[in-house]
């Protein structure tokens, strides 16, 4: 009987402390009041300077841009040049054994640039004093002997086509008939407003009374050799 007295408490106080185990925590109490400040402790040594160490800072921003300085003075006008003259070439061929209603000369003065920019002329010598302009219409070869006479100009040829006068007929020439041909290429002068184009150099010399039909005229304006 003893025996189970015993066995019996046990039992109970095992059953109480599993119980007192598996009961819930007790709720949190409120935050007690803040402690005071510490007394504040003493200055460390300054640290070593960074630039001395070859460990330079950041580069601050870049700063407002300045206001613009007032303007200069304009400066003195220079003296005036003196008027230049158009540049001038002129250049013969010899036509005395050329023959046919189509001659076309070889001219390597003829460029693309002064095909499309310059005035070129063409005279034909007849007799060894008389210049005549091309083209030409009713060119007199001699007493009823006349042709008119149209030029086309390409890059490095002068062609001469011969027709029966007011027809579009070749007309052959003959070895012996023409003396030769002399070209005066006037080059277009450069402007501040660009380069004057053939037309341009025309209406000056017309403007300035030189017919340009007239072969001596032309060589006297520019002041050349005939």
């Amino acid at each position: 009987m003893k025996t189970t007295m015993t066995i019996i408490k046990c039992t109970l106080m095992t059953i109480a402390i599993a119980c007192i185990s598996c009961s819930k925590d007790g709720d949190i109490g409120p935050i007690g009041p803040q402690g005071e400040q510490g007394i504040q402790g003493e200055q460390g040594p300054s640290g070593e300077d960074g630039e001395a160490l070859g460990i330079p800072g950041p580069q601050g921003e870049t700063g407002a841009t300045g206001a613009t300085g007032p303007a200069g003075e304009d400066g003195t006008n220079g003296a005036d040049g003196e008027d230049g003259n158009a540049n001038v070439s002129t250049f013969t061929y010899d036509l005395s054994t050329e023959s046919g209603a189509t001659i076309a000369i070889t001219a390597t003065a003829l460029t693309q640039d002064v095909v499309e920019n310059d005035l070129i002329l063409g005279y034909l010598l007849k007799n060894e004093n008389t210049y005549t302009p091309i083209p030409s219409s009713i060119y007199a070869f001699g007493l009823n002997d006349n042709s008119d006479i149209a030029v086309e100009i390409q890059l490095n040829r002068y062609w001469m086509f011969f027709y029966e006068v007011g027809t579009e007929n070749f007309k052959s020439v003959t070895a012996g008939q023409l003396d030769e041909l002399k070209l005066v290429i006037i080059e277009s002068n450069s402007t501040t407003s660009g380069k004057s184009n053939k037309g341009d150099i025309l209406s000056k010399m017309k403007s300035d009374g030189v017919n340009t039909d007239d072969y001596y005229a032309v060589m006297d304006y520019f002041g050349l050799n005939f």
